[in-house]
């Protein structure tokens, strides 16, 4: 195609898709030795615990909110996934609203967390645990933003739909399915490490 006299070489959607699929899988690989260092760390501290501050007397992590924040994880990502299903060229009535539900429970996820950090007795400061908690929810909600980002980018694709002549990319509608199954694929690390996060922070004593 040509754009204001400049030759644009059309992308196959195929090529996309594979840059996609493994982009995807390299992301969550990334993400998971990433949250693996907290792990690391909880564990580390726990066992060296030689001045015995490793959790302090008033660091108690609030499980309610902890199970709120895991609900909002969990049903979203099972919503999304669902929705995934009958995506399709990004048309169909169960993606457009199951996607906008995703996305919804995915924004009260980092909601809560700011929520939960107005009602800690603690800060990053009171001993291991408390500063695992910190950096461990505080990193999460970053990459959970990314993870809003994405389903909301695919959301909005869906519904404006392809414009002929505005892209290098022939046929984006075909793009949705694979860039929908890598968001799965990143989603799917995200619950595990909240789920990790969830009984490390708040149940283990």
């Amino acid at each position: 195609m040509s754009t204001r006299g400049v030759a644009v070489e059309t992308e196959a959607p195929e090529v996309l898709a594979g840059n996609i699929s493994v982009g995807a899988r390299l992301m969550a690989s990334a993400i998971t030795f990433f949250f693996m260092a907290f792990v690391f760390a909880f564990f580390y501290l726990r066992a060296l615990d030689t001045a015995h501050s490793f959790r302090e007397p008033h660091v108690t992590p609030p499980v309610g909110w902890g199970v709120a924040i895991l609900a909002c994880v969990v049903v979203s990502a099972a919503i999304f996934v669902s929705a995934r299903t009958a995506l399709g060229d990004g048309t169909s009535a169960k993606w457009r609203a199951g996607s906008l539900i995703a996305l919804v429970l995915a924004l009260a996820v980092v909601g809560l967390q700011i929520i939960e950090y107005y009602n800690l007795s603690f800060g990053a400061s009171d001993g291991g645990l408390a500063s695992v908690f910190t950096g461990f929810t505080f990193v999460f909600m970053v990459f959970w933003l990314g993870v809003v980002y994405w389903i909301e980018t695919l959301w909005a694709q869906s519904l404006r739909g392809e414009r002929a002549g505005e892209s290098d990319i022939a046929d984006t509608s075909r793009l949705l399915r694979p860039n929908a199954d890598g968001c799965a694929v990143v989603i799917f690390v995200m619950v595990v490490a909240q789920l990790f996060a969830f009984v490390l922070l708040y149940l283990v004593k």
